[in-house]
Order: C-alpha cells, then structure tokens, then sequence
C-alpha cells in the first residue's frame, strides 16, 4: 500500500522518539496517519484513506490501529507526556490547564499545555459516561497526581501554575494541590460561601468598591460544608466573547485580583486548544463508540497538534529568519500580528510544502509564550 504523502523520514523520526516500545509496523502507520490528519484535517477514517493507494486496505489498517489492545490508550498518553516534558524550555514559568470536554458519549480529561495564546494537549483519560457516575473526583486526583508529579520531578513546583475551572473547586483537589506544593488559580462558583466579616456569605453578596474591576478579600475560609483556607479574589473580566463577567478566583498564592485575573485569562488557551484538536484538525468528525479505540484516535491527534506546534515553533517564531517569507505563502500581514494562528498557518503550510516536515525534531525546545 502506497502513501501519495511521501511522509518525511523525520516525521518517523520523531514517532520513534516518542514511542520507543513501540513496534516498527506500528510506528509507521501512526506516522501514516499522523501525515494524513494534517493533510486531510478530518478523523472521517474512509476520507483518511483516500491519501492511500488502497483505500479499503487503509480504512482496516487505520481500524486494526485504533482497535489494537496491544497499545494502551494510558501508556500513549504517557508517551506524550513524556515528549513534552523533554521539549519544556529550560526557564519560565510552565502553566497547565485542566478541564473535561465531551463528545457523544465519551468523556474525555484533559491536561494541556499553555503555548501563547493556545495549549496542546499533553495527557488525557477517556471514560464512557456510565463508568464516570460516583468517580469523576476519584479519577481527576489520578491524573492530577501522575501529571503534576512528572511535572514537579522533571522541574520542580516553584514554575508551575495550574488553572481549572468551577468545576474543579473542590477543597479536596484544592488539598490535593497544597500537598504538592503547586500554585493554582480555580474559578468559583457564586453560591459558594466564604467566611467574611464574622459571617458566612455568598461570594455573590460581595461588591467592589466603585468602579473598581477588581477586589482582593484576602485569605479566608472558604466552603462553608468544609472550611478551608485560602485567598480569594474578585475581578470584572471579558470572556472568550468578550461580555463582562464577574471571576471568583481561589488559589493558595497571594496575588492581586488583577493577577489572578490575568493569570487565570491564559486557561482559554485549553479552550483554544480543544477547538484545534476538534476542528482545525478535525477530531470532532470521530464517529468510534468503543472508547479505547476513541482514545486512541484522540492520541492521533495529540501527536499531530504537537508535531505542528513544534514545527511552528522551529519555523513561525516571530524574528525567525524566512518565518516572514514563510508565512506570506499562506497569510495576510496585520496591523500587530498575522491573521491566522500558529496551528492554522503551520497546518496549511504543510499541506502546500511537505519537505517542511524534515525540520521536525524531538529535540526542539518549546516556546510557551510564543506569538505570531
């Protein structure tokens, strides 16, 4: 079966480094795939195989793929993991954000890493929605502890910043956090009550001074079913829609409503990044109700969004010598930055220009402040 991709040696390369234990058949055809993804932005498996020679002996070679138990959903999450921790700049503050998303039936953890103003996600869990019922805190501890320990391992805690959203403002993740010492900002919700002034209130009750956008309360006891202690902070903000909203942030470092505030502004970046797995590279298309074999596609597009996030890196950079160049094949120059994102400039880079596949190394250093 031919490939019409002529998929770069590198491409295979940089499988091979983020799969080790993987056998040599395997690696070749998640490189095949990875390719066809980028080129097709689809997870439609019928149009995947039309890159191939042989269509039909592609759409069961991409099923024996997704559907072979021999690789674990866990341990190809792991093995991006790992690659992304070996491609972490060497200083700089490191931001995760955490959040669930779903799709049909499947629900799918993620943890992702803040790039600019997108993340790529680095490890996930998927669950049917009927094994979730009673467990959802129990397996969000698990990841928690797997992620931010290899984190914490690899570079210590003082880097490190976590965001989530009101779902995760539970005191026992909150505990969870303190315990290994990593610095968190989680939105709250406005019915929780904290203790103020003698009192337990709603966070809802509590005004700003003015026209002040922001008020710091301070560090005080928060849930009041389960006290604990910790800094809260108010601030009138734009979401991802730009409408003013009202943010209720807790976290076990002192910062300014207005820190807080910014720092938990980068988290959109996790949204971002789940529309360029779903939609700039077509995982939403995805039509599987085994949910291994659905995690494992995922991890498809985990490695694709990766690869061309290190490309962008390695080529895009702002001030990169032929980034320019580069970037006018396929955008319009703006006032202060170019008109599409990293991701979508790089993925229709490389569907014109294949050979910029040969600059793909599992070696490159990622830029996690990077912009265009």
């Amino acid at each position: 079966m031919t490939n019409n991709l002529s998929s770069a040696t590198r491409l295979t390369e940089y499988i091979t480094a983020l799969l080790p234990w993987a056998h040599g058949h395997q690696i070749n055809a998640i490189a095949d795939f990875v390719a066809a993804i980028i080129e097709k932005q689809t997870a439609n498996q019928a149009q995947l195989a039309r890159l191939f020679g042989n269509q039909e002996a592609a759409v069961k070679r991409l099923s024996r793929l997704i559907h072979n138990r021999r690789l674990s959903p866990s341990q190809l999450a792991d093995a991006v993991l790992l690659q992304a921790l070996s491609q972490l700049p060497r200083s700089g503050k490191l931001r995760l954000a955490i959040d669930w998303t779903i799709e049909g039936f499947h629900h799918l953890l993620v943890v992702s890493l803040v790039t600019g103003s997108r993340a790529v996600p680095i490890y996930w869990r998927a669950y049917s929605a009927k094994v979730l019922k009673g467990r959802m805190r129990r397996y969000e501890s698990a990841v928690i502890k797997r992620v931010i320990g290899r984190f914490v391992k690899q570079v210590g805690c003082r880097r490190l910043r976590v965001t989530a959203d009101r779902w995760f403002a539970d005191v026992d993740l909150a505990q969870l956090f303190e315990d290994m010492r990593v610095a968190y900002i989680i939105r709250v919700k406005e019915s929780t009550k904290i203790f103020f002034a003698g009192e337990w209130c709603n966070l809802k009750r509590m005004g700003f001074s003015g026209n002040a956008r922001g008020r710091n309360i301070g560090r005080v006891y928060y849930c009041e079913s389960s006290p604990h202690r910790l800094f809260v902070t108010m601030s009138r903000a734009r979401n991802e829609q730009g409408r003013w909203e009202i943010w209720y942030l807790m976290s076990n470092r002192a910062m300014s409503a207005k820190q807080s505030a910014q720092e938990y502004k980068r988290r959109f970046g996790c949204e971002q990044g789940f529309r360029d797995v779903k939609w700039e590279l077509g995982f939403s298309q995805a039509r599987i109700e085994d949910v291994r074999a659905w995690s494992r596609m995922f991890a498809l597009f985990a490695i694709a969004l990766l690869e061309v996030v290190v490309l962008g890196i390695k080529l895009l950079v702002r001030g990169r010598k032929g980034a320019k160049k580069l970037l006018r094949r396929v955008a319009r120059r703006r006032k202060q930055g170019w008109e599409l994102s990293l991701v979508s400039a790089m993925v229709s880079l490389l569907r014109v220009d294949k050979s910029l596949f040969e600059h793909l190394s599992p070696h490159t250093k990622l830029n996690l402040e990077v912009a265009l």
